[in-house]
């Protein structure tokens, strides 16, 4: 795609706080905020907890970001060695659910709670009880029925969408475009300060009340949750980030979402918005003075892109769509036997491929159970270790087979492969991922799993054939790409390989 010197202009910008992308279908608002992300990664995630985040409406749209921002020019993330900038492992591209789903955990986690998400037939019998008892104590109303049951439930949903905390603030809000998703049913009007309202409310409280007392939340309840979570001070911030088809979430989706903005000199927050608003009825943005209710101030932030492309031309290639990656998790064991040759060496060094540290350690040749480190100047031995595995060579080079020959076991700090489970160790064969400082005869340590993300370093299984390579998506195919340039990606279909892990940590004698 060539972009316009407008477009150009939003992706050089420096980060300033809170900024609008706004156009029509069809405008590259999208893959312009896309393209903005190396800028980000490179310039301005100075600080090790700087993260960028890249929120979409659904898992369609997830698929349409990702392909975009792996078909971006590889020029951008090329790093000369292992040690240089290289931020890629900062950027979070997710879903708003997904992402609120990870803060409910937590949440739970926290409160050490064991609540359970409604189901539909949970939901609905919950509500149509609250309806019946509301009801009885306002039996003039003719709508507190099942006949108006859809009504109800959107009345109740937009509620808790909007946050609302009590009844004075339900009265006096301005409800728009609620009938737009509850055709063929019956729906009356509701004028602010009514008995009607009044009576809403009420069902709203016996409703929430009769969700607490079966220990289960619903999906709104989920997104509250989740929002009390993201308030704390010590949970997880992200310094940028971007926030597509923002037209389409609700108000407290979007309070969580500033929840987790972390505001430094260089941070930003970006509304990627379609003007055509008024096809999301739930959608927040719609509103006047939207931005100014959430506290940010637009005027003098925003870019309005009018040119309208096609989406092949977004893309630069024929197919529009990306690949889903869905893998079972494959059984892997590797043996080899010149490994205990390394033991014998006095100085080791391990990096933890996960936050970009190396850390310098002693095996004592005479014992294979002792490990020291330096510190202060004195050798300290090491007492809480981790043993781990180790299996037959991997290729970083041209694939090899497997076989299920546990080799030896290797003692590690417990301390440096935290938030790693079920991890082992391969050999490396081959010299084609020397760019990531990954090199013929270091000993890699996979966590075993099924999925990866872009940029990854993954050990896959084809057809019997164990090869360590760069995760990648390109021309809706799978790509296993080198970090050399004597070698060429390999690609696949999806249902051609499996993930056997991720690398999480390297060792280098």
């Amino acid at each position: 795609m060539q972009f316009s010197a407008e477009q150009i202009r939003i992706i050089k910008s420096k980060p300033n706080g809170h900024r609008l992308i706004k156009g029509a279908e069809g405008t590259g608002k999208t893959t312009v905020a896309t393209n903005k992300i190396p800028e980000l990664l490179k310039h301005y995630c100075i600080d090790e907890t700087d993260r960028v985040l890249m929120v979409t409406y659904n898992e369609q749209a997830l698929n349409y970001v990702s392909y975009i921002y792996n078909n971006i020019e590889q020029d951008k993330y090329i790093q000369s060695s292992f040690f240089d900038e290289d931020n890629s492992h900062k950027l979070e591209i997710k879903t708003i659910d997904s992402l609120i789903l990870c803060y409910f955990n937590d949440y739970k986690k926290s409160h050490n709670l064991k609540l359970k998400i409604a189901s539909n037939i949970e939901y609905e019998s919950i509500l149509i009880d609250a309806i019946k008892i509301v009801g009885k104590q306002y039996n003039k109303l003719k709508f507190l029925n099942n006949e108006y049951f859809n009504f109800i439930q959107e009345e109740i949903n937009w509620i808790k969408s909007c946050n609302y905390t009590n009844c004075e603030e339900y009265q006096i809000a301005r409800r728009s475009g609620k009938t737009n998703n509850i055709k063929n049913d019956k729906v009356i009007k509701l004028r602010k300060h009514s008995k009607q309202k009044e009576a809403i409310y009420e069902v709203f409280k016996e409703y929430n009340n009769r969700l607490r007392e079966s220990n289960i939340v619903d999906s709104q309840d989920v997104i509250l949750l989740a929002l009390h979570e993201a308030n704390k001070k010590n949970c997880k911030k992200y310094t940028h980030i971007l926030i597509d088809d923002s037209q389409a979430l609700t108000k407290i989706q979007l309070q969580f979402l500033k929840a987790i903005y972390s505001s430094k000199m260089y941070s930003s927050i970006t509304f990627i918005m379609d003007e055509e608003a008024n096809k999301y009825p739930k959608g927040y943005l719609t509103r006047k003075k939207a931005f100014m209710n959430l506290g940010f101030n637009m005027k003098g932030k925003s870019n309005s892109l009018k040119k309208i492309y096609n989406k092949c031309d977004l893309l630069n290639t024929n197919t529009c769509s990306t690949v889903k990656k869905e893998n079972k998790i494959h059984d892997y064991k590797k043996g080899q036997d010149d490994l205990k040759k390394s033991y014998s060496l006095d100085t080791t060094k391990y990096i933890d491929l996960k936050r970009n540290i190396s850390y310098e350690f002693i095996k004592d040749s005479s014992s294979n159970n002792e490990i020291y480190i330096e510190e202060d100047g004195q050798e300290k031995k090491i007492e809480d270790l981790s043993y781990i595995p180790v299996y037959n060579e991997i290729a970083a080079g041209n694939p090899i087979l497997i076989n299920d020959l546990l080799a030896d076991t290797y003692l590690l700090p417990k301390s440096w492969i935290r938030g790693s489970s079920n991890i082992f160790m391969l050999k490396i064969k081959g010299d084609s991922m020397i760019n990531k400082n990954i090199n013929d005869g270091d000993y890699v340590l996979i966590n075993k799993q099924n999925f990866a993300s872009i940029g990854d370093i993954v050990a896959v299984d084809i057809e019997g054939e164990a090869t360590l390579k760069t995760y990648k998506i390109k021309d809706n195919k799978i790509s296993l790409m080198p970090e050399n340039n004597k070698y060429e990606p390999i690609i696949l279909d999806e249902n051609e390989f499996d993930i056997i892990g991720i690398a999480v940590g390297l060792i280098k004698n």
